[in-house]
C-alpha cells in the first residue's frame, strides 16, 4: 500500500503541474490541442514525494491562438475548406446552420449545434478551452490507470480510449452521442478489472482520493472521479476551465488507497449454520471417544 500511495502521489503532482500549466496557455489566450502523456515533461527531486514533483508541457507544435480557431464542424472531413455549416455560419445563416442534420456531424459539431454564437471568436476560444479540458481529463484518467497496470495486462492507452469514444461515451438529452464520458459507468467497468491492479491497489483505488462513504454509499464528488465527472461532462460548456480545475478537492486529498472491498459470498444455504455443524462435529467426536473407551 506504501507504494501505491508514493505512485498516487507522484502521477498527481505531475497531472497537477501539467494543468497549472495548461491554466498558463489559456490565461494568455492559447490553446494546446495536443495533450497526452507525452506531452508532460516531469522532473522529481524525490519520487517518493508528490510534493516534490515538477512538471512543464510540451508538444506546443499544435498550440494555437484561442478565438481563431475553427471548431471541427466549421471544416470538411479532409479539413481543407469549410463545410456547409461553416459557410452558412460565416456568411451570417444562422438558419442554415441550425437546420444541419445532425446525424451528419461530427462530434464537436453535434456538442456546438446549440451554441448561441457560433460565428463568435470568443465563443470558439471557449470551446477550445473546454476541449482541452476534456483532452486534459483523459489524460489524468490514462495516467493514473496505466501506472498500475500490470504489464501484461493487455491494457494500454488506444484500449483505454475505445471505451471512453465508444460505450462509455455520454449521451445529450436529446439521446444523441457526444464527446464526453460517462463516468459512473466506466469506474464501474473498470473495477472489475483485475489486471490494472498492482498489489490490489490500481489507478481506480487512487482516483477515489477525496471521496467518502455516506450511508454505505461511496460519494465521489470531492474524489478524482467527480473531477473528470467535470472534465469530461457531455455538454462542453459545462466543463470547468483550468484554472477552476486546479481548485479541485482532489488535489490536496489524502491519497490512502485501500484494495476493493472483498465480494459478498454466496449466502449460505437453507440450514448450513456454522455453529450448529461445529456443535455437530463435537457431539460425533464425544461419542467417539465413548466408543472407544468402552472397547479398551
Amino acid at each position: 500500500l506504501r507504494a501505491a500511495q508514493q505512485r498516487g502521489r507522484f502521477v498527481r503532482g505531475a497531472l497537477r503541474g501539467a494543468l497549472a500549466g495548461l491554466a498558463a496557455l489559456h490565461a494568455v489566450g492559447l490553446l494546446h490541442q495536443g495533450l497526452s502523456p507525452a506531452a508532460v515533461l516531469v522532473s522529481s527531486e524525490d519520487d517518493r514525494v508528490g510534493e516534490k514533483v515538477s512538471s512543464s508541457l510540451q508538444e506546443l507544435g499544435y498550440a494555437r491562438d484561442a478565438p481563431s480557431l475553427y471548431p471541427a464542424f466549421y471544416v470538411n472531413t479532409e479539413g481543407s475548406a469549410l463545410s456547409a455549416v461553416g459557410e452558412a455560419v460565416e456568411s451570417g445563416d444562422r438558419g442554415g446552420a441550425v437546420e444541419a442534420d445532425p446525424l451528419d456531424l461530427g462530434l464537436a459539431e453535434r456538442a456546438l449545434r446549440r451554441t448561441t454564437r457560433p460565428g463568435d471568436p470568443e465563443e470558439r476560444a471557449r470551446y477550445g478551452r473546454a476541449d482541452d479540458m476534456r483532452e486534459f481529463g483523459l489524460l489524468l484518467l490514462t495516467c493514473f490507470l496505466l501506472s498500475s497496470a500490470q504489464p501484461d495486462a493487455g491494457f494500454d492507452a488506444l484500449r483505454l480510449r475505445t471505451l471512453t469514444d465508444g460505450p462509455f461515451a455520454a449521451s445529450d438529452d436529446d439521446g444523441m452521442k457526444t464527446d464526453g464520458v460517462d463516468v459512473a459507468a466506466l469506474r464501474s467497468f473498470l473495477a472489475d478489472e483485475e489486471a490494472l491492479r498492482i498489489g490490489g491497489v490500481g489507478g481506480v483505488e487512487m482516483l477515489d482520493a477525496g471521496g467518502a462513504r455516506l450511508g454505505g454509499e461511496f460519494v465521489t464528488q470531492s474524489s478524482g472521479w467527480g473531477l473528470l465527472s467535470r472534465l469530461l461532462a457531455p455538454a462542453w460548456e459545462d466543463r470547468p476551465d483550468a484554472a477552476e480545475a486546479l481548485s479541485h478537492p482532489f488535489w490536496t486529498a489524502a491519497m490512502s488507497p485501500e484494495p476493493p472491498p472483498a465480494r459478498d459470498a454466496a449466502p449460505p444455504e437453507k440450514g448450513d449454520d456454522r455453529e450448529q455443524r461445529i456443535a455437530a462435529l463435537e457431539e460425533e467426536l464425544r461419542r467417539l471417544a465413548e466408543r472407544k473407551g468402552e472397547e479398551g
